[in-house]
């Protein structure tokens, strides 16, 4: 496939863009083992590609009855940050590579996250990455998240571009079955969730990384 033959290009973040939800999880992790939880690893992972609202529904529903979960998500937003601080933001390998290829070719390029908008605009910025973005979603600014298709087509409606002829570059389960919903081809590159069955069989094509991404649209 070639770049000109899509309409747009709409990008997950988290996973994607950044190596957040590895920080994610030792942020969840670390907060639980203060509070005595235990591992919580299976938990947390439910919650990949998903908004605040649902990621805290889940967390209640597991833990709900034995500490307040919001009380453990601002402990574990400050132990995110501290780490973010500390360690920095990792790039996904290809990341920019992607991005200057796609801004050199003119492409119509979006980002549609789960995460809220203002922290989604603050990340880009800190990374040197807004300006490759001419939409941005935040999951803050719809109803139903992902796995829904309702953030990649106001995505596309915001682009004004056809979903069928569009690409969503996506990570996870929940996001592949979004973009798959919104008649979209989703590309596949896995991060810390090993590809099911369904996720394979709904991606348009599965990446190694961007790079390959990168490789693939350039024919």
């Amino acid at each position: 496939m070639k770049l000109n033959e899509l309409d747009a290009i709409v990008f997950d973040m988290d996973g994607v863009i950044f190596d957040t939800e590895t920080i994610a999880l030792r942020s969840w992790q670390d907060t639980a083992d203060a509070h005595g939880l235990g591992d919580i690893t299976q938990t947390a992972m439910k919650c990949v590609g998903r908004s605040t609202v649902d990621t805290l529904k889940i967390f209640e529903e597991a833990y709900g009855d034995r500490v307040s979960i919001e009380q453990m998500h601002i402990e574990c937003i400050n132990r995110f940050n501290e780490i973010m601080q500390t360690e920095g933001l990792p790039v996904k390998l290809g990341t920019r590579e992607l991005l200057e290829h796609l801004k050199a070719n003119g492409a119509k390029v979006a980002l549609a996250s789960s995460t809220t908008y203002d922290r989604v605009v603050m990340e880009l910025k800190d990374a040197d990455l807004f300006k490759y973005f001419s939409v941005i979603i935040g999951g803050n600014m719809i109803e139903h998240s992902k796995p829904e298709p309702e953030i990649y087509l106001l995505a596309c409606e915001k682009l004004g571009a056809d979903p069928k002829k569009s690409a969503a570059v996506e990570d996870s389960r929940n996001g592949i079955i979004s973009a798959s919903r919104a008649g979209m081809m989703p590309f596949l590159v896995p991060d810390i969730i090993e590809p099911d069955e369904e996720m394979k069989q709904l991606a348009h094509k599965q990446f190694a990384d961007l790079l390959e991404v990168k490789e693939y649209l350039q024919g």
